[in-house]
């Protein structure tokens, strides 16, 4: 523990910081390490090593998702999801830590992301979507994931962002179905999103830039 607070320390930059702390909510100090000097570190240490705590800093949560990321072993991944869920709190840590559990592609992995759509809690919603989004969206799920987003209760605002996320990727691996499924979302600001990044992806053609941007 000693050598990690140690690391973290000696590659802090608080000009990294201050510009991260303008992005970034989070209730977890930032000390500005920066991601690739992380995922480095990452490979060298277990995530046992870490002790997450409410007075951790951003950074040790992201080190301890990292570190996850490079045990070869599904069941312990998703253990190690469960431990750092309650520590994440902004949408950097949920993005950059459940796309590095890679061995989360199994069925049990898709079940899990599956149950956290049912939650009511924000980042843990967004885990299970961006998980699905990750793993799954090119899986013979789609249809089943498609609904079930359609069923997430919880309104907050990064849920919404990553289910926009969710339909502007579909945009770039089956147009039709995505398409489908942006005209009949009912949440206007849903779509309305997932509108403009598709329209931002230079994977999206201009010819279904055009069809997205006349849906009302």
């Amino acid at each position: 523990m000693q050598n990690i607070q140690k690391f973290l320390k000696e590659n802090a930059d608080l000009g990294y910081a201050n510009f991260n702390r303008k992005f970034i909510k989070s209730q977890h100090e930032i000390i500005g390490v920066r991601l690739p000097i992380l995922r480095k570190y990452a490979k060298e240490i277990e995530p046992e090593y870490i002790e997450l705590s409410p007075t951790c800093c951003h950074e040790e949560i992201l080190l301890y998702g990292f570190a996850a990321g490079e045990i070869k072993n599904e069941h312990e991944q998703m253990e190690y999801l469960d431990n750092v869920l309650p520590f994440i709190d902004n949408w950097c840590t949920c993005d950059c830590i459940v796309p590095s559990l890679k061995m989360l592609n199994t069925p049990a992995a898709y079940k899990k992301f599956s149950n956290l759509l049912k939650d009511n809690r924000e980042f843990y919603v967004r885990a299970g979507i961006l998980g699905l989004m990750k793993f799954f969206i090119k899986s013979n799920k789609l249809e089943e994931i498609l609904k079930n987003l359609q069923k997430i209760t919880c309104q907050d605002y990064y849920v919404k962002m990553a289910t926009a996320w969710f339909y502007a990727e579909l945009c770039t691996i089956n147009f039709p179905l995505a398409e489908k499924q942006i005209e009949k979302t009912q949440d206007e600001f849903i779509k309305r999103r997932a509108i403009s990044k598709a329209l931002e992806s230079y994977r999206v053609t201009k010819e279904q830039k055009e069809i997205l941007s006349k849906i009302k």
